[in-house]
């Protein structure tokens, strides 16, 4: 516990620090630099985050248990028209009744119009970002619902570390090019980077549709084995919010993608898709209904040809009621039940399997 303890003092001094800075400089009249008393130390940073506390059970094993799924706190300064800084640090349960410490975003993002005055310039974001790519976020208070999409979970990136140019083209349009590593990863020493992008419009009444598209080097180790593959991995993404009705949303997601290894001489695909709508009941309570389907499949390159040699199809059905308690507080639950069938072609083996999840979930937003 003592180690733990440890590892972890560098970031939670860091948080003290900064979220003690402004309080000192107040508490001390700014320091006779502003004749209203107000510090610009007390705008060193600004700090928010979230608690997300879950109850959980499974009908594959009978297992149930609660527990303390995550805690992030996020500072970010303003930079006025240069641009502004953000890092945002993450307390992640591992499963096993213990934390792990990561940065789930740190960045800098510069305006490059740098004070220029009218006009609309491009913002380039340089550091660890939340990908830009697909319909669902990734923290729990941006959510409708407990758990992620299929697509989400298997088809999309979380995070990104490289650069990103974006701009609003006017219209209701706007585009990204972003130039990264492989997927979640901080590090990558492969020669070729990752180049995706979002082309997107929206409506501020109907909604709004995005094109995505990303491709490049991939690095991860061969599964149970020291070695690490690197393999060119192409998706493409189509996301798509309507709101037709005060109180209505409703999202869908097409998700296209293929790995193909350099060794050995085999390829994955897999495409998949998402409907989901929520509904305001009241000012208080929201009901989500979710559909998740995604199926992969492996080719291997045979003397006779390519051969499709085992398929794998995932389906999804999802039912979350939500309830905001106050500003920033809110519960939800959720019934989800997955169906997976594995098929190997050649052999003719095929297993199925199903699953139901219940989940409780409360969340504190500051």
């Amino acid at each position: 516990m003592c180690t733990a303890v440890l590892r972890s003092f560098p970031a939670w001094l860091m948080v003290l620090t900064l979220a003690t800075f402004p309080a000192f400089a107040q508490e001390n009249g700014g320091g006779g630099t502003d004749p209203g008393g107000d510090s610009p130390v007390s705008g060193l940073v600004e700090i928010s985050g979230f608690v997300d506390a879950s109850y959980t059970y499974s009908n594959l094993d009978d297992s149930n248990t609660f527990g303390l799924d995550q805690v992030e706190i996020d500072l970010s300064r303003n930079l006025g028209d240069i641009g502004s800084l953000r890092a945002d640090l993450e307390w992640v349960s591992d499963g096993e009744g213990g934390f792990t410490l990561d940065a789930e975003q740190g960045y800098v993002t510069l305006d490059l119009g740098l004070g220029r005055g009218k006009g609309k310039y491009p913002t380039l974001t340089f550091g660890k970002f939340n990908a830009p790519i697909g319909f669902e976020l990734l923290d729990a208070p941006d959510m409708y619902q407990y758990s992620h999409s299929l697509i989400f979970s298997n088809g999309l990136p979380t995070n990104l570390t490289g650069a990103m140019l974006a701009m609003d083209l006017g219209g209701g349009i706007d585009v990204v090019v972003h130039l990264t590593n492989g997927w979640d990863q901080n590090v990558d020493t492969n020669t070729n980077k990752m180049i995706g992008g979002r082309l997107g419009y929206s409506h501020e009444e109907l909604g709004g549709i995005g094109f995505s598209a990303m491709r490049g080097d991939h690095v991860e180790p061969l599964f149970g084995t020291d070695i690490e593959l690197v393999s060119n991995l192409t998706v493409y993404d189509i996301d798509l919010t309507l709101t037709p009705a005060p109180g209505l949303i409703i999202g869908g997601e097409y998700n296209n993608g293929k790995t193909e290894p350099k060794v050995p001489n085999s390829d994955i695909n897999w495409n998949g898709y998402m409907v989901m709508a929520h509904y305001r009941l009241t000012d208080l309570m929201g009901l989500t209904g979710r559909y998740d389907y995604f199926t992969t499949y492996s080719n291997a390159t045979l003397r006779s040809g390519s051969a499709k040699v085992h398929t794998t199809t995932l389906q999804a059905f999802t039912i979350a009621p939500t309830v905001a308690l106050t500003d920033g507080l809110g519960f939800l639950m959720e019934l989800r039940r997955d169906f997976s069938v594995f098929e190997r072609i050649r052999g003719s083996v095929e297993r199925e399997e199903s699953m139901v999840n219940f989940a409780f979930e409360m969340t504190y937003s500051f």
